[in-house]
């Protein structure tokens, strides 16, 4: 009797404990990614050599911050040209020149709105990547939530059922014995519920944004150009010593399981977050949200120096 007891509570935890790894749209449908690719005008590529771009006429009229974001989005020729035909209108009043320095000044403007829509593509995909990284990330820790709860249930009924049994049962040995299978196989449910859990689902990121922060590299493919002279220039940053991509990095260093990136845990773990994808856990997938929630925020703050360019353009 006591056998037969066991094997029931045996088979209906086999059938109802199994962490076989779930399908689920979030993790084949990579949704987030732009529906055509962008095609970036080579003449708006921010310039490398500074010291010949930043002419001493440009640097007698704008600030030099000001000027690091003109050159990201490309303008600085178009300032200059700005600079040479108010230079003209000076010298030659007239509604010609007048309207030339509108025209000239509108080219730029529409450049810098232009840029918030950049800006906003970007945070828009980093936002979406996140969110299909945390809702996989809250789907998996369900199923781990109810893997526990249904330990935890077959632990109770391992302990009534053991309970009952040892009542019920007329020789001293049976009851011993429904006595001590309850206790080990209760203990046993209870040792498995806080094992860590086991389900994992199949996440692909083929066009992964954040592997060039990774690696910080000179040039990105997947970055526009002006978005990717700002996150690599350390002149953008708060003190100026070094780049916004270069600091993302040493956080995603200092914090959480990416601290030892000598460790096997840290480096399976970078692959796995910076490569094309594979395997996740619910909390891997959460530490990705994490990383990507907080690229779009250093993505978003771009917007304050288009926001300073464009106020000094509208002075002028």
């Amino acid at each position: 009797m006591l056998k037969s007891y066991l094997l029931v509570l045996l088979l209906a935890l086999a059938g109802c404990v199994g962490t076989r790894p779930p399908t689920h749209p979030l993790a084949a449908d990579n949704y987030c990614e732009p529906p055509l690719p962008y095609h970036y005008d080579a003449a708006l590529a921010p310039q490398t050599d500074l010291n010949v771009a930043l002419t001493p006429a440009l640097l007698a009229r704008y600030p030099r911050r000001t000027l690091l974001t003109a050159n990201a989005l490309g303008l600085l020729p178009g300032l200059r040209q700005l600079l040479a035909l108010q230079a003209t209108a000076r010298q030659q009043p007239g509604p010609a020149a007048a309207l030339a320095v509108a025209e000239q000044q509108r080219q730029l403007l529409a450049q810098v709105v232009l840029a918030g829509t950049t800006i906003g593509s970007v945070a828009a995909e980093l936002d979406c990547e996140g969110e299909r990284a945390d809702q996989l990330s809250t789907y998996l820790a369900n199923l781990d939530s109810r893997r526990v709860q249904r330990f935890n249930t077959f632990s109770l009924l391992a302990g009534a059922g053991s309970g009952i049994g040892a009542t019920v049962a007329s020789a001293q040995g049976g009851q011993y014995g429904f006595a001590i299978g309850g206790g080990v196989l209760t203990a046993v449910l209870g040792l498995l519920a806080l094992k860590p859990p086991k389900y994992t689902a199949d996440f692909q990121h083929p066009r992964n944004l954040l592997a060039a922060v990774w690696t910080e590299q000179a040039d990105s493919a997947l970055w526009p150009p002006s978005l990717w002279y700002m996150l690599t220039n350390p002149a953008f940053s708060n003190f100026g010593k070094a780049s916004i991509a270069h600091n993302t990095r040493l956080r995603w260093q200092h914090y959480g399981p990416l601290a030892h990136p000598d460790s096997k845990a840290s480096r399976q773990l970078a692959a796995l977050l910076f490569g094309p994808g594979g395997t996740y856990s619910g909390d891997q997938l959460a530490i990705r949200a994490d990383l990507l929630n907080e690229l779009q925020a250093a993505v978003r703050l771009f917007d304050q120096e288009r926001q300073s360019l464009l106020l000094t353009l509208n002075e002028a």
